[in-house]
Formats: structure tokens, sequence, C-alpha cells
């Protein structure tokens, strides 16, 4: 179990790519478990109301299947499971490494009239958080999917856009 941390955080250091984990299916669905489970107890934290377990499913599910469309594309769906397992571990530890933040903003994200500076400021400081996850995602595309590294990035950008705007439409 150690050496699994030690490789997602080489992956988020960009030293190792996802080619790196071990294809395991069974770790793979440990870790969509524990994704749904962490998102589901950072809510409860947080204090946000609604179905988190449904949207943290409906989430997944967009993730992995727009992962599955682009390895299929690309014609490497065998790269599925550990670059499932990359993008969903790193997501993991960033969800980990955000929540302090999260707790310090107070909770439930305000709207744009009742941001106090203090969560304004706590927004600057994640900013570069959020930079630093769609560099590692872009660097988990471009070695799954054999692509150079502004591709990799433009995917990214565009990946996160699309859940942005999911999260949007069902919050």
């Amino acid at each position: 179990m150690q050496s699994l941390f030690l490789v997602v955080r080489d992956i988020c250091l960009l030293r190792r790519g996802p080619q790196d984990l071990p294809y395991s299916p069974r770790l793979l669905a440990g870790i969509c478990i524990t994704s749904v489970g962490l998102q589901f107890v950072i809510a409860q934290i947080l204090g946000i109301e609604g179905n988190t377990i449904g949207a943290s499913l409906f989430g997944l599910g967009f993730s992995l299947g727009v992962l599955y469309l682009l390895v299929s594309l690309r014609g490497v769906r065998s790269r599925f499971v550990q670059a499932a397992s990359a993008l969903l571990a790193c997501a993991l530890l960033f969800a980990l490494l955000s929540l302090p933040i999260a707790l310090l903003a107070g909770g439930k994200p305000p709207t744009p009239e009742n941001v106090t500076p203090l969560q304004l400021l706590l927004g600057l400081v994640s900013f570069p958080v959020v930079i630093w996850k769609i560099v590692i995602d872009a660097h988990i595309l471009r070695h799954s999917l054999n692509l150079p590294f502004f591709a990799g990035l433009t995917i990214a950008i565009l990946w996160l856009l699309a859940e942005l705007k999911l999260g949007g439409a069902m919050g």
C-alpha cells in the first residue's frame, strides 16, 4: 500500500506516469469507492445538503466515461484502468489537500455578493493548487493517450470546464 502512495506522489510531482501503477481493476474499484465516500464525508463536514452520493456517482461516471471515450478514440483501451486509477487517486489526494482550505472558507461556497476577505484570500491561495491539478491531469493524459503535453493540457482544461458546467447544472 505504501508503494501505491509513493507512485501517486511521484505522479503528482511529474516524476512518473500512470503506466507505473499496477493494472488492477480491483484497485480502480477501491479508488472509486474511496472517492465517493470521501466526497460524502467532505459534504457532511462542510454542511452541503442534497444528494451528495448521487452527485458523486454522476461525476465519477462522467469522468470514467470521458476517459473511456478518449482511450477508445486513441486506440489504447488497455490503458484505461491505469489512467483512471491515476486520475482518481490524484483527485483524491487533491481533495484531501483542499479540505483545510474549504474548512477555513466556512463550508458551503458563498454567493459572490457574500464573499468575505478571508474567503477571497483562500480562493487566491487555492488557485495555484487548481493549476497544479490541471498540470497533473495533463501529464496523466499525455502518457495515457500518447499525446504532446499541450494536447493533454487542452483536454484537461476542457474536462475541468465540463465538470464545472455539470456541477453547476446539478447544484
